[in-house]
């Protein structure tokens, strides 16, 4: 591992970065403490990586421990050097979580940014062990207050993933204080934040358009959800070697960091390609040259507002967002007639059908074909009783 020692406010206590190992802020960090034995000689003793939950404050207990396992009138004391420290904070278990997150190749700048934001003051140097039930609340009620209740929930369900994460890899036992338990009486906000909201023909016609001359890569992205369905996330996540030009296909990170493979149409294939991008590069881009973490680009909302097409809607679900291209894409599919509730499932890739069943009612025919039973029964006096 290249790089120097660089000290810590801990003495005898150094870390050198990796040039290849990444965690969730950058290069990831190997603790080593320096110290002498009962001969006088001088000794470094590698603690562990920063992923791997190890903290200055732990690695400054090593070296405690070292010292006086060394020291001629002292007994040997055992060095457990994978334990991690005893005072397990909230802090050390989203880091470790985020970090094991990036190397799965998942997208979790937005997640990184909201713990960062809104959950880092209050909760970061906090022991597992100290969180109860009333700091649960106080944390609920402060995030309400500037934040939507789906925001809320996805807030706890990062430290609830973050502890889980910690109990799989052993890195702490005891029970999840984040977890929501059936007869709690702690309960995050219900959301009620499903979109409802698809586009005209008219106005897809009219963005994508008025997207083109403003951003070719905004424009790029916006006809890609559109016509595969593809999310926000899985498309900054395409690299160039993911396309496979001959069978027009786009192999994907989906939500949740399953593998999958989306069929596209042979033109958009090629305006991937020409990009022109290493194979190891994504290939859309920030302006700095380097993969898109915090987000589609405002040029899509400045367009979307110059077309007015959010003039004077109020309910969250209606408006328009990068996010309704996707919901176009299903609605349009669900209102052709030519295809069916499973294989919209398979198209959109949910999960659950009851993800898919949101689009049934655009499905023609149905439920609207048979209210004319009752019609009928109310003209024909052949049916009376």
């Amino acid at each position: 591992m290249a790089g120097k020692y660089i000290k810590t406010r801990f003495r005898g206590v150094y870390y050198r970065e990796s040039p290849t190992r990444k965690c969730s802020y950058g290069a990831d960090r190997c603790y080593v403490v320096w110290h002498k034995d009962a001969a006088g000689k001088a000794h470094w003793h590698t603690v562990g990586w920063h992923s791997d939950g190890i903290r200055p404050a732990y690695a400054d207990e090593i070296r405690k421990q070292l010292m006086t396992s060394a020291a001629p009138s002292s007994a040997a004391v055992p060095v457990q050097e994978t334990t991690p420290p005893a005072t397990y904070t909230v802090g050390d278990a989203v880091a470790r979580y985020l970090g094991w997150a990036v190397g799965e190749g998942k997208h979790v700048a937005p997640e990184q940014a909201r713990y960062d934001k809104h959950l880092k003051a209050r909760l970061d140097a906090v022991p597992l062990d100290s969180v109860n039930l009333q700091m649960l609340w106080d944390i609920k009620a402060a995030l309400r207050t500037t934040m939507a209740p789906q925001t809320v929930r996805h807030c706890f369900s990062l430290l609830r993933r973050s502890v889980n994460h910690t109990l799989e890899i052993e890195a702490w036992k005891g029970d999840n204080p984040f977890a929501i338990k059936r007869h709690s009486s702690f309960k995050l906000p219900r959301a009620d934040n499903q979109a409802t909201r698809y586009l005209t023909r008219h106005e897809a016609r009219a963005l994508l358009a008025a997207l083109r001359p403003r951003s070719q890569q905004v424009h790029d992205m916006a006809a890609l959800s559109l016509r595969t369905g593809l999310r926000a996330t899985e498309i900054f996540g395409i690299h160039t070697q993911d396309l496979d030009l001959d069978g027009h296909v786009i192999h994907i990170r989906a939500k949740g960091g399953d593998a999958q493979s989306v069929p596209a149409p042979a033109d958009l294939m090629q305006i991937l390609a020409g990009y022109q991008r290493q194979p190891h590069e994504t290939v859309f881009q920030d302006d700095a040259g380097g993969p898109i973490t915090w987000g589609i680009s405002y040029t899509f909302d400045r367009v979307v507002n110059e077309l007015k097409l959010n003039d004077g809607v109020t309910d969250k679900r209606r408006r328009v967002r990068f996010h309704t291209l996707r919901h176009t894409f299903a609605s349009w599919l669900a209102q052709s007639g030519q295809v069916t509730l499973q294989e919209l499932m398979e198209m959109m890739r949910h999960k659950r059908i009851e993800m898919t069943l949101r689009y049934a009612h655009l499905i023609p025919g149905g439920g609207r074909r048979k209210l004319t039973i009752i019609d009928q029964a109310l003209l024909d006096p052949d049916h009376d009783d």
